[in-house]
């Protein structure tokens, strides 16, 4: 699974430890409330960025740019088993909702080398796991 920019975004502002109204008023040299308004429809996807709000943003965040571009590649980052990797079956990948998602972004920032946004996603990873598997298909069953 390949992060959307929207994503990206949402989760390098997140990592930096800014909320919307910050980031879009630092970036975009603007109010606190245009500056969120521009973020939120960013993050949603309500909004494209341009390759200028994308440089704008990772400056302000102080990450490279190249993280904001989609690989060529789509199977680069695949989840697949590797010498230097560990394998998760889908059974438990799947008692846990949102684990396959967190472990294929943790995937592409282990080949980014970006070991911030690595531990960022470990601890995700390790609250999802905290989780009792049964809360989570009761949850599932009762939806």
């Amino acid at each position: 699974m390949q992060l959307t920019k929207p994503e990206v975004i949402q989760i390098l502002r997140k990592r930096a430890g800014l909320n919307q109204a910050e980031l879009g008023s630092r970036a975009f040299e603007t109010t606190l409330d245009s500056g969120r308004t521009k973020i939120k429809n960013l993050e949603l996807g309500i909004q494209r960025p341009t390759d200028d709000d994308l440089k704008r943003i990772a400056e302000c965040l102080k990450a490279p740019f190249e993280l904001f571009q989609p690989d060529s590649d789509p199977n680069k980052n695949s989840s697949k088993k590797g010498p230097d990797g560990i394998f998760i079956s889908q059974k438990i990948i799947d008692m846990f909702p949102d684990l396959g998602e967190y472990l294929a972004m943790l995937d592409k920032a282990a080949g980014m080398d970006d070991t911030d946004l690595i531990d960022y996603l470990a601890e995700r990873i390790a609250g999802i796991l905290r989780r009792d598997p049964g809360e989570n298909s009761k949850i599932i069953s009762n939806a």
